[in-house]
Order: structure tokens, then sequence, then C-alpha cells
């Protein structure tokens, strides 16, 4: 599989109401509906949190496909949290193994297993609609406005949003570098599926260090560029086309808040 396929940090040109909100709203909706994923655990909370979710990537007019390609890179993650789960959460045994050792599948480990790997794949479904339909200078932006109240307690809220953005910029780079140095190792013979431990740990070794060493020198490049365009940490900056709310993310912030509001009246109600 190529490297290439981790996605999330990208973005997507394209014309949709997704990509034309206000950074901010999306943001800190992402931040929100984050949290309420991790609280859901009602089925009927979970499939309207799912419809309304897929929604907003139809929305967003991002291919299915993309997504799809981004969030299949985790399945590994994802199947090893189901089994994890399934066969250590205890409960009401349906399936018992005895050899080559004694374990027991209970029904709560099937619930639990399946209600964990839909978190993950929700949270990493929406993070990357938000880096699909926004760019990382507009998060830049959201970050700096959203945080603003906290530069009254000397928190460097500028070089905070800037940080953030060069991480969430450098997850692209790292792939695309790590695609390159893999594909390079593999037309000179290297193969992390044969030999022993060691040989496998030095072919390993000959792609991490030579990755590494890219990045190190990109960042270096960086830093004269942010020095070139007369950066100064902790400085005031202003920006050419400032933030403006308009009709249009009022109305999403509403459709947000009922969304929101929904899934807390589900999750009461459950209790």
């Amino acid at each position: 599989m190529s490297f290439l396929n981790i996605t999330l940090g990208n973005y997507y040109p394209a014309r949709s109401r997704i990509h034309s909100l206000d950074p901010r709203l999306k943001v800190a909706s992402l931040a929100v509906l984050m949290i309420l994923t991790f609280a859901v655990t009602e089925p009927g909370a979970v499939l309207l949190h799912s419809c309304l979710a897929g929604l907003c990537i139809l929305a967003s007019s991002v291919p299915v496909r993309i997504f799809y390609r981004g969030l299949r890179v985790f399945l590994f993650l994802f199947l090893f949290t189901a089994v994890l789960h399934l066969f250590f959460t205890p409960g009401e045994p349906l399936v018992s193994i005895s050899e080559p050792f004694r374990a027991s599948i209970t029904r709560e480990g099937v619930v639990r297993g399946l209600l964990v790997s839909w978190r993950l794949v929700t949270v990493i479904a929406l993070s990357s609609l938000l880096t699909y339909t926004t760019t990382p200078l507009a998060i830049t932006r959201a970050l700096e406005s959203l945080l603003g109240p906290l530069s009254r307690v000397r928190f460097p809220v500028q070089d905070f949003s800037l940080m953030m953005m060069m991480s969430i910029r450098f997850i692209p780079v790292l792939t695309s570098e790590t695609d390159r140095v893999w594909k390079a190792q593999r037309s000179r013979g290297a193969d992390l599926r044969r030999g022993g431990l060691r040989k496998r740990a030095a072919t390993l070794m000959s792609i991490v260090v030579p990755v590494f060493t890219a990045l190190f020198r990109r960042a270096d490049d960086l830093a004269l560029a942010l020095e070139a365009r007369g950066y100064v940490p902790g400085g005031r900056r202003t920006s050419m086309h400032p933030l403006a709310w308009k009709g249009s993310d009022t109305a999403a912030l509403v459709l947000v808040a009922a969304w929101s509001a929904t899934i807390v009246v589900s999750l009461l109600a459950g209790r």
C-alpha cells in the first residue's frame, strides 16, 4: 500500500457549502462533535450521529473514495481495537475458546468493540472533513481567533496557531517523503516481509533515517523562509483577508447546535 493513501491533512479544493463556511465555525464544531462522539452510547444516537456526519461528508463535494482511502490506512487500528475489546471485556459469553489459550467472546465485548471502532472511524472522518474543506492558513486564522482571549494571560496564541498549521501541513509532507524513500529502497531490493528480525530492523532503519533527514532539511528551509519574510516570534501580525461572519455561517451554527442538542437529549433520555 502506498503511503500516499494517508490523506489526513490534505486540502481538497471544491465548491461546496462546507468549503465556504467560516473556519472558526468548522474548528469549533469539530471540537464539539468529537466530544459528542466519545459520549454517545445509545444505538439510536449512534445512528443519528452517523447519518448527520454522512450528510456533512456528502455536502462537502469531496468524493467518498477520498474519505475511504484515508480511513483504509487505519483499518488495522480499527480491527485491533475491536478484537481487543472482543476478548477482554467481561460479560455474558457467546463463544468460548479453549485452544491455544482459554478465552471467550462476550456480548458486551462485541458491543464495546463495535462502539469504540465506530468512534475512531467517526473522529478520523470528521477530522478529515475539516482538513479537506479548510486550508491550513484558514485553520491557523481560526485558531488565532478562537484562542484570542488566552493572549490576556500571556499565552502565545499566534505562535501556537502557526505551530498547529505547520504540524497539519507536515502530515502530507511526511507521507510523500516516506513513500518516496520506500519506493527507492524497494527498487534496491529492500523487503520488510522477508528475513529475520535483525534484517527487518535494518531495512526499517534504511527508511526511517532518510525520511527524518529529509524532514529536518525541510524544517530548516522553512525556518529560513520565515526569517526571510520577517517573521518574529511573539510579534503581532495582521491578516490580509480578515475573517467575516456570514448569514450562511449563522444557519450552519443553528444546525450544529440542533445536532448537538439532539444528541445530548438522547444521552439524557438513555440514562
